[in-house]
């Protein structure tokens, strides 16, 4: 594989409260542990592309539960930075019992 081939992958948001701070945060921290480039888009709202190293850019997806967003990487750790983020993205919401 070309390290300079761009690899992308589609994740459908199914946390309740969508992309929210706290999840947009943690994938902030993990696509800063790689040197790839990545970015969104939100296909379902056809949002801009936005940088997933900046959380500012991040929350301009404005994804919500069922959105379908598509993550673009590319670099020496692509492949790895976009398993890293799907998931994350993928993992159920943990939901504390009372």
């Amino acid at each position: 594989m070309n390290q300079s081939e761009p690899l992308h992958t589609q994740v459908t948001i199914t946390h309740p409260l969508g992309l929210h701070l706290r999840m947009s945060k943690d994938m902030v921290h993990v696509a800063n542990q790689y040197r790839a480039t990545i970015t969104a888009q939100n296909l379902t709202r056809q949002s801009p592309v936005v940088d997933v190293k900046s959380i500012l850019q991040l929350m301009r997806l404005q994804a919500r539960q069922g959105h379908t967003i598509q993550l673009h990487a590319q670099g020496p750790d692509a492949r790895e930075a976009l398993h890293a983020l799907r998931s994350l993205l993928e993992t159920p919401p943990v939901v504390p019992s009372l």
